[in-house]
């Protein structure tokens, strides 16, 4: 072997342990940025999201955190199976209110099932909660009265928030944000299931919600922003997209609805969409539809709905079962030969009885 072919040798072997160190130190580093991705990343990703989305969207409802605590402010008027009690918390820096019922019974080994309830609309969201015969506050109001104490008899705590511009609660100007209102509702809604945790004797693995109306519009967005609701119940609930509830609430209000047209529809959701001008952000208001998301639903939820209701159509619930049969979701659905859009008597008291053993099943 030449001269030439040794130190040939001698370079092949040199490059070689050079090949070597470097594939050593690529990898070490590789090791390193792995384990420092997997503690960093996921927070990026939640704030990138969060700019990602709108805000009021269902995704943006979804990755964007909440944290509350409840306040006790005072107690108020009971009854001989529950007391009452007022609390306050903050959503988005806005005070909002909830009436607390507390069963009188012995406190369960795990802490009180919780349910939580959402009311419907109210033409004058200042007077909700207000009793018309004494003109005095006395939440949940005349309309509601014995709905959610019904709950707390049977043991539930039953929690019944304001929602925000509501009765003394702060944000009066959310209340005129038409069709999208229910979406900031509902962002109220999460921050009070957040605030359960500084609450005494609640079972944090049993919470449920029952929502009204419009209040089932609101539970539905919860439902798709969060897991921590272990079954539903939805009484009457609006469960159409922004586009259906603007026809059928334009006629309604319209003396000329014989028909309807590209003009008409303009105006029927000229409400909507000078809000949507106003955001200040982009908004598809297809995105925060609940029912163009129902695939995701995971909640096992009950539905109540009376055939001839004139406020929301019954077909809506109809579509609803339809497609949580589809997307194969835990669901049971209920007619009631009635025109009672909050029902009453003997079906006021099998919708309670029904929701209570559906409750129980999860």
């Amino acid at each position: 072997m030449n001269y030439f072919d040794r130190n040939c040798n001698l370079i092949n072997r040199r490059v070689a342990v050079c090949h070597l160190y470097l594939s050593l130190v690529f990898i070490c580093f590789g090791i390193i940025f792995s384990s420092c991705k997997k503690t960093t990343v996921p927070n990026v990703l939640k704030q990138e999201n969060e700019k990602l989305y709108a805000p009021i969207s269902i995704e943006g409802l979804r990755n964007r955190t909440y944290k509350a605590d409840l306040n006790f402010e005072k107690n108020v008027q009971g009854a001989e199976l529950y007391n009452s009690s007022l609390y306050s918390f903050f959503s988005d820096s806005l005070k909002i209110y909830t009436l607390v019922n507390t069963p009188k019974i012995r406190i369960p080994v795990k802490g009180f099932p919780v349910l939580i309830f959402g009311h419907g609309f109210h033409p004058e969201p200042k007077k909700y909660g207000v009793s018309n015969e004494t003109g005095k506050c006395w939440r949940p109001g005349d309309y509601y009265r014995g709905i959610p104490e019904a709950y707390a008899e049977k043991g539930f705590l039953v929690l019944t928030p304001d929602y925000r511009g509501h009765n003394i609660s702060d944000g009066f100007e959310f209340t005129k944000t038409s069709y999208l209102a229910s979406s900031y509702y509902a962002i109220d809604i999460l921050h009070v299931i957040d605030a359960l945790t500084s609450l005494e004797n609640v079972n944090l693995n049993n919470i449920y919600f029952m929502g009204h109306s419009m209040g089932g519009d609101v539970g539905l967005k919860v439902l798709l922003a969060t897991n921590k609701i272990k079954a539903a119940s939805i009484w009457a609930g609006v469960s159409s997209t922004i586009w259906e509830q603007a026809i059928h609430y334009g006629k309604w209000s319209d003396e000329n609805s014989d028909g309807i047209n590209t003009k008409s529809m303009r105006r029927y959701t000229s409400s909507v969409d000078s809000v949507v001008n106003k955001l200040g952000y982009v908004y598809d208001i297809d995105s925060g539809d609940p029912i163009h998301f129902i695939k995701d639903l995971s909640t096992p939820l009950i539905i109540h709905h009376a055939t001839n209701d004139a406020s929301v159509p019954y077909q809506w619930s109809e579509s609803l079962a339809a497609k949580l049969f589809v997307n194969k979701n835990e669901f049971e659905f209920y007619s009631y030969d009635s025109e009672n859009h909050l029902f009453k008597n003997k079906n006021l008291d099998k919708a309670i009885e029904r929701d209570i053993a559906f409750f129980n099943k999860y």
